[in-house]
This record gives C-alpha cells, sequence and structure tokens, in this order.
C-alpha cells in the first residue's frame, strides 16, 4: 500500500477530501492506517501541480467520518508518485 495523502475535510455528501501525496488509479481501494478499507477513490481534483483526490467511503464501520481529518490515507493501486512523470 501506498500512502496517498492526509484527509483535509468531508464533504456534505459524505466523501473525504484528500490532499494528493500520491495520485492513485481511479476506483482503487482506500484504507486507513490501521489497514481497515475505508472505501474507493471516486475522483481527482484540483491544479495538477497540487491534486486533491475524492475518496468516497462506502464501509459501514467507518461511523464519524470527522475522525478521519488530518488522518493519513492509503490506497491500493497508485498510478503515479505527484510531480514524476512517466
Amino acid at each position: 500500500m501506498i500512502a496517498i495523502g492526509k484527509v483535509v475535510r468531508v464533504t456534505r455528501d459524505g466523501k473525504l477530501v484528500v490532499k494528493a501525496e500520491a495520485l492513485p488509479k481511479l476506483g482503487a481501494k482506500v484504507y486507513d492506517s490501521s489497514a481497515n478499507a475505508i472505501g474507493y477513490v471516486y475522483d481527482v481534483i484540483g491544479p495538477v501541480t497540487s491534486p486533491y483526490v475524492v475518496v468516497k467511503v462506502s464501509s459501514p464501520a467507518v461511523q464519524r467520518l470527522d475522525y478521519l481529518v488530518n488522518r493519513l490515507l492509503y490506497a491500493s493501486e497508485v498510478s503515479r508518485k505527484k510531480g514524476v512523470a512517466q
């Protein structure tokens, strides 16, 4: 698993916005630091130089989304590290 970044906010519809350290593939599974499944990568938004990853929470085990703010999330599949051309 590769760290994709820290959660910066929770949207009104319950998605997590993550400041990207690495760019995951769309649909990649997302985990917390304890390797618990949280959800999946829903979208990548923002400028190319400073992107954000939108994570749709699909785990019924996650009760409080605000608990994840400032926490590092991980993805199973990463397309590339931010700022590194392939």
